[in-house]
């Protein structure tokens, strides 16, 4: 396959395009440097609120020559404006005047009539090439919001977003959003715009990740910033400037539009002269924010790390895991070889692959190809760190791209803080085929967790990186996880470790979702089975049910949940910063599409068949499934107009079946990965078995002479259990047992150790084993009695002649399990004394 990446020749026309968080210009990224150029005293009739051309000319080489590329105007100008604008190369953002604002709120004439005017504006000027976009409003009120009401004005602003995109396809649409009113999110947006005026750089950085995440694959652009140099002087307001076009490229904006140009303003009828936001003054004399402004900006062509130089820059090792990744490694490889860092290598681990991978890399000399029989993924990624001379190891799969300032952004984040990893956001490229566009969007893919807008519970494999130490400190990857999972491992085992896991939303990986239906599945039957894997080695972060239990959440599924959120407002609505808290996704809502739901509902189903008077309701128990899914579908699709009706119903498709084929492979793991590969070294007695139902924990205890304790003895224990293939996991500081042993589909052990000190350095170390009945045993039991429940009242007192035996077969099968699952674990646990110098104590 040789797909270009997104970053490279893609567009060739003049217009301005987006694809994920940046705009490109033809085959460049198009960094936004602006100025908000207005309104303007009207000079004549003729030219309102715009200067003459002649003078609109000499401004126009000026910003020309301090590297200004797009202007932001508050009306719309008329052709010949935009003609000057393209022949200085200069990209124009319009922000569409309410004249009358609140009457549209109300009278919907007055409405219609404005939606009229904007769309025979906009026909005049549709397909310029020097038009960006256009901005639908500007800082919408606060309290005009609370008291029309967030959803009435959302969808107004909808309405205008998608008015805008029927009048001119290739425009970009926006609302010029700020902090009062951030909860705002009306779509189809184009890409996101806010107006902040945070003085200090701190709290702008840390503003601006903010809204990164809020913003997720969409640019975010900041549509006003400036100072008041009569307040603040012109050396601030130069100092400030300085810093806030470093903080919006090292925080991976889209760009930023300085308010003002000039320190000529006009609004609400009347000259302003008590501010002076402008670049220069009003007779055009420059002031030094300009010097400062034509530094930055005429050198935005040079990688970030010569325009904003890092603390350091620590060599990093890029390393590919593939296994018949020959499909899309080539695009790969050509993205790596673009990153704008100065010190790293590439090395790719060929797992074992059948396809034309190792004539791919032939092709890249420069890469460090290393090849190994299939292990699995986990034991891939082991061999890159082994075989890598970088400070920093960082991971990407062969089905992706990086955007290249990639390690620009991880290694700032590693370095700024005490993080000893951090990953990014993974996006899919643009997609060649309607198939692949509906995959996109369908449930599963690999995604970051946050705890907040920089801490991560969880980073994607495809796109992470390490301090290479803290694979010495906490072990490498765990090659039990062939397929999927290590990354979960990973960072799990690292925040048990005590150590913070980094987030940064600009460091951009493009990955590929699966290209079929086939493909797609097959993906999420082995994330399943990885689930189930990670439940054997960490049973605290999941429920009874089998599904992982996240203390984060993920920033994209925000428009998806179901549960209200909470806004803060402030007193009276008057809060500078209001946040939108949303609810996470509610478990009802996830709970009826799960694979357990839904199974015991079909059981249901069939069992209303079976009786004439229900049978007319037998579809009811599968309802909710079928509602949520829909309803997932109708938020999924808001903004996705395009869609057929055929790529809506295969992505319902893809939304239903997914935690059914997830949740089967998960429990079909969980419940037959689950045994003790181990003899019966003594006979079974048939009294014993019978016993065993009803017996309470066992107990072991073993004497020492030579000052062993508890903590030796476990630790032979599970040294034993891994080399004997048994799945356990070991107490993570929340529990009450000290091992806990997967001991068969039917029972699972714990194991709960008591060390009794004695003079002259003796011990007596104890044991407590019990057997838990496991979820297996408790459904077939709650199966059985409902079934005879039904068969009573059908047949009645008859129905005992088939009940009784089946009881009695299942009260034997669970005596007998539980007995061999004890027996196997104390000879086990005998040895392991015996093998670390403890006697046994009858």
């Amino acid at each position: 396959m040789t797909t270009s990446p997104p970053f490279e020749s893609h567009f060739c026309s003049e217009r301005i395009k987006i694809h994920s968080k940046f705009f490109y210009h033809k085959d460049k990224k198009f960094f936004i440097q602006g100025v908000n150029y207005g309104p303007f005293k009207p000079r004549t009739t003729e030219h309102s609120f715009f200067p003459l051309p002649a003078e609109v000319k000499k401004d126009f080489l000026l910003m020309q020559q301090a590297g200004v590329n797009t202007l932001r105007l508050y009306h719309f100008p008329q052709a010949w404006f935009l003609d000057l604008a393209r022949e200085f190369n200069l990209k124009v953002l319009i922000s569409i005047p309410w004249i009358n604002r609140y009457d549209y709120f109300s009278n919907s004439k007055s409405l219609q009539d404005f939606k009229k005017f904007i769309k025979n504006k906009i026909k005049e000027n549709a397909g310029h090439t020097a038009l960006l976009g256009y901005f639908v409003d500007n800082e919408l009120p606060p309290d005009c919001i609370r008291f029309y009401g967030r959803k009435k004005i959302e969808k107004l602003l909808s309405d205008l977003l998608f008015l805008v995109k029927e009048t001119d396809p290739l425009a970009a649409v926006s609302y010029a959003n700020y902090p009062p009113t951030e909860y705002l999110h009306p779509q189809p947006l184009d890409f996101y715009s806010f107006n902040v005026y945070l003085h200090d750089p701190k709290a702008l950085e840390n503003y601006l990740l903010r809204l990164q995440n809020i913003a997720g694959d969409k640019p975010l652009l900041l549509s006003e910033f400036g100072m008041d140099s009569l307040r603040h002087g012109e050396d601030e307001q130069a100092w400030l400037l300085e810093e806030h076009i470093r903080i919006v490229s090292q925080s991976g904006l889209a760009g930023t539009i300085i308010f003002s140009w000039t320190d000529e303003w006009f609004t609400g009828g009347m000259d302003i002269k008590d501010w002076a936001f402008g670049l220069v003054q009003k007779d055009r004399k420059t002031k030094k924010s300009y010097q400062a402004v034509c530094k930055l900006f005429n050198n935005s062509s040079l990688p970030l790390y010569k325009r904003f130089p890092l603390k350091r820059t620590p060599k990093v090792s890029v390393i590919v895991c593939s296994y018949n990744g020959a499909k899309t490694l080539t695009d790969c490889l050509s993205s790596l070889k673009r990153l704008q860092y100065p010190d790293y290598e590439i090395i790719v681990v060929d797992d074992g692959s059948t396809d034309q991978t190792k004539e791919i890399l032939a092709q890249f000399p420069e890469v460090i190809a290393l090849h190994q029989p299939n292990k699995g993924l986990s034991a891939a990624r082991n061999l890159g760190i082994e075989k890598a001379s970088g400070e920093i190891v960082a991971f990407t799969d062969s089905d992706c791209m990086a955007d290249p300032d990639w390690l620009y952004f991880i290694v700032k984040t590693l370095l700024d803080a005490d993080y000893v990893a951090c990953g990014g956001p993974n996006y899919p490229p643009i997609p060649k085929e309607p198939i692949q566009e509906v995959i996109s969007l369908a449930p599963g893919s690999p995604s970051h967790v946050l705890l907040s807008d920089t801490h991560a519970e969880h980073i994607p494999g495809c796109n992470m990186a390490f301090w290479r130490w803290i694979f010495e400190k906490i072990g490498y990857f765990d090659p039990i996880f062939r397929k999927a999972g290590d990354d979960v491992d990973i960072c799990w085992r690292i925040l048990s470790s005590g150590h913070p896991i980094g987030f940064n939303p600009s460091a951009v990986i493009w990955h590929y979702r699966r290209f079929t239906l086939k493909e797609y599945l097959r993906q999420q039957i082995g994330y399943g089975e990885a689930e189930a894997l990670l439940r054997f080695k960490h049973p605290h972060y999941f429920g009874s049910l089998g599904g992982a239990l996240w203390k984060g959440r993920i920033y994209e599924q925000h428009a998806l949940s179901l549960k209200k959120s909470s806004l803060y407002q402030g007193i009276f609505g008057t809060g500078l910063f209001q946040f939108l808290y949303p609810g996470k996704e509610s478990f009802w809502s996830a709970f009826v599409r799960s694979f357990e739901y839904i199974f015991v509902a079909s059981f249901l189903c069939l069992t209303l068949l079976f009786f004439k008077i229900t049978r007319p309701f037998f579809f009811l128990p599968l309802l909710p499934p079928l509602l949520s899914a829909l309803s997932y579908l109708s938020r999924l699709c808001k903004d996705k107009s395009h869609y057929t009706a055929f790529s809506k119903f295969l992505l319902f498709f893809l939304i239903f079946f997914q935690p059914l084929v997830r949740g089967y492979k998960r429990n079909r793991t969980w419940f037959f990965s689950r045994n003790l590969p181990l003899s019966i070294p003594t006979e079974v007695r048939l009294l014993d078995i019978l016993k065993s139902i009803i017996q309470g924990p066992t107990l072991l205890s073993f004497w020492s002479n030579r000052g062993q304790d508890r903590i030796t003895l476990l630790g032979e224990i599970s040294l034993k259990l891994q080399q004997t293939g048994c799945k356990y996991a070991l107490d993570s500081g929340w529990d009450n047992w000290d091992i806990y042993v997967y001991s068969g589909s039917l029972w699972d052990s714990q194991l709960l150790t008591l060390t009794e000190i004695y003079p002259q350095n003796e011990r007596v170390i104890k044991i407590k084993l019990k057997c838990k009945s496991t979820l297996l045993n408790k459904i077939l039991l709650l199966v059985l009695i409902c079934s005879s429940s039904l068969l009573f009242l059908a047949f009645g007192r008859h129905a005992l002649w088939l009940t009784l035996p089946l009881f009695t077969l299942l009260f034997a099968t669970l005596s007998i399990q539980k007995k061999i699952t004890e027996i196997k674990l104390k000879e086990l646990i005998k040895q392991a004394a015996k093998d670390v110098g403890l006697m046994p104590i009858k």
